[in-house]
């Protein structure tokens, strides 16, 4: 069985049969690309069957986490959404296109424009409040051209758009981290949670067992 997490930028497909990942961007994905089932935003264009995104982080999250009290945000390209479980029940979830919005996106683009590497960015105490990656991006540019180190400033907006997901989460005290960020170091480690990686392909997980 072929299973399809068609985001906003990226598409993760996974192979139930051999095991086989690919990660690709959905632009790359052949229109004629069908999957048995999957989720995502673009995930009707290219799937038989579709699963909502929220019900695929839940299942995902009951089948990979072994507490039976845990929260586990997604941040991905476009929002951010989570699902919070207490005592082995679901008691609680979010799904945040606005304060969430292209919070992915924007911090890929900001790191192209400003030419710096995140993975070789040290954390910062200080941060940019922004409510959404694209209204941070000015304030970056603000701090840039006031003599700001493009990195150091680019590393504030992230603290605060991690801060601003930890508060949209409901403030637990540990995070199960799933979506494209898990791959930014500093993105993570500025979490200001207790924060497990859990990989990009997540939501398959959860659209299997649904």
């Amino acid at each position: 069985m072929i299973l399809l997490d068609a985001g906003t930028t990226y598409a993760k497909i996974l192979n139930t049969e051999t095991g086989e990942r690919t990660v690709k961007r959905v632009s790359d994905l052949e229109k004629t690309f069908r999957a048995d089932a999957g989720t995502g935003h673009n995930i009707n264009r290219f799937a038989n069957r579709s699963v909502n995104e929220i019900i695929a982080l839940a299942h995902a999250g009951k089948s990979l986490i072994k507490e039976s009290s845990f929260t586990i945000l997604d941040v991905g390209s476009r929002d951010a959404k989570y699902a919070e479980f207490k005592n082995g029940s679901f008691i609680h979830s979010d799904w945040n296109t606005e304060c969430g919005a292209f919070t992915g996106q924007a911090i890929e683009i900001l790191g192209n424009y400003l030419n710096v590497d995140y993975s070789n960015i040290e954390p910062q105490k200080e941060f940019i409040t922004a409510t959404c990656g694209l209204l941070g991006m000015g304030h970056v540019f603000d701090l840039v051209a006031a003599g700001e180190e493009p990195r150091t400033a680019a590393a504030k907006l992230i603290k605060g758009i991690c801060i601003s997901m930890h508060r949209f989460a409901r403030k637990p005290e540990k995070i199960y981290l799933t979506g494209g960020l898990v791959q930014n170091r500093l993105f993570v480690e500025s979490m200001p949670c207790e924060t497990v990686i859990l990989d990009r392909f997540t939501l398959l997980e959860g659209v299997r067992q649904y």
